[in-house]
């Protein structure tokens, strides 16, 4: 794997999404997703910090963040919240809670989030405004603790405007292309975190492929999963370097 860890090392990917029922005066709007954060003792501050720097540097309008902000341990927490805190956006940060975020204390970190200004959308949606249009922005619980609603989430969305779900774990795709989620963004894969290339496995149809990383569809719902930016397990990664994904929104 060379000198340098792969896993401390941050990638950018460049991703253009285009969306039917985007409104046009939002044709060009750049968001920045983040994702499976894992401060731990296998994640340090510094890595984190270095990633959120480079995020600011990228000027989205807008961050969303999927999920697994930390590991296990409850003192890590504060930490990467206030460091999160410090992205900055016209219209600010959106976040959904992961798997290891319930196996760590759900409640703290939805708190410690918000005291830093991020919004924490639990199975819930709003109308997001911005260049005078709106769309409807939401967030569910974690899929792996049951704890998903995402009809709950949709409450108050209008049949036929654009809606946008941030959803830890990919797996509810299916669920979300039956609700008529327009576009959706994920983490929880790590991209496989350590991946040894089959390019045969890559050719296989999207139903016997398990989603984890890049953009995909589903009918008409669009899936954009990130690597990440932690580690669990082992503070390693191979061929599957840390990722931040600047999202560019078109008007189809």
């Amino acid at each position: 794997m060379g000198e340098r860890n792969e896993a401390e090392s941050l990638e950018i990917e460049e991703v253009s999404i285009k969306l039917e029922k985007l409104p046009k005066k939002l044709d060009g709007f750049r968001i920045v997703h983040l994702s499976d954060i894992h401060h731990s003792p296998l994640t340090d501050l510094g890595h984190i910090e270095s990633a959120i720097g480079i995020a600011n540097q990228l000027a989205p309008e807008m961050f969303v963040l999927t999920g697994d902000y930390v590991s296990h341990e409850k003192e890590y927490v504060d930490p990467v919240a206030e460091v999160l805190g410090r992205l900055e956006s016209e219209y600010g940060s959106y976040a959904c809670l992961g798997n290891h975020d319930h196996w760590t204390d759900p409640d703290l970190v939805t708190e410690r989030l918000e005291a830093h200004g991020i919004r924490v959308l639990v199975n819930s949606g709003f109308r997001f405004t911005a260049r005078e249009v709106s769309f409807w922005l939401c967030g569910v619980d974690d899929h792996m603790v049951k704890r998903t609603d995402l009809k709950a989430a949709l409450t108050g969305s209008f049949p036929d405007e654009m809606k946008m779900l941030l959803a830890h774990n990919p797996v509810i795709v299916r669920q979300a292309a039956r609700l008529g989620v327009d576009v959706m963004f994920s983490g929880h894969t790590h991209g496989g975190q350590v991946k040894i290339r089959d390019k045969d496995k890559d050719r296989k149809p999207l139903k016997r492929r398990r989603l984890t990383s890049g953009l995909h569809r589903r009918k008409e719902t669009q899936i954009y999963i990130t690597r990440g930016i932690g580690t669990v397990v082992l503070p390693v990664r191979y061929q599957c370097p840390p990722e931040i994904s600047l999202i560019e929104l078109r008007a189809a």
